[in-house]
């Protein structure tokens, strides 16, 4: 069975203004490197990405 590692979330506070798109595809970048390492489930990938997407 595989090990889970609860790392802390990053603030979810959002100011009014959009997020840089850039700063936005690099945290999608590392929470697919997450995701691959087995350190996050479908689950929480694909609830996150579509969080992150939604900043833009």
């Amino acid at each position: 069975a595989a090990v889970r590692v609860a790392a802390p979330a990053p603030a979810l506070s959002v100011p009014a203004a959009r997020r840089d798109p850039a700063d936005i595809a690099e945290r999608i970048r590392h929470l697919g490197e997450l995701h691959q390492a087995g350190l996050v489930t479908d689950e929480e990938f694909s609830v996150k990405k579509a969080q992150l997407l939604a900043e833009l």
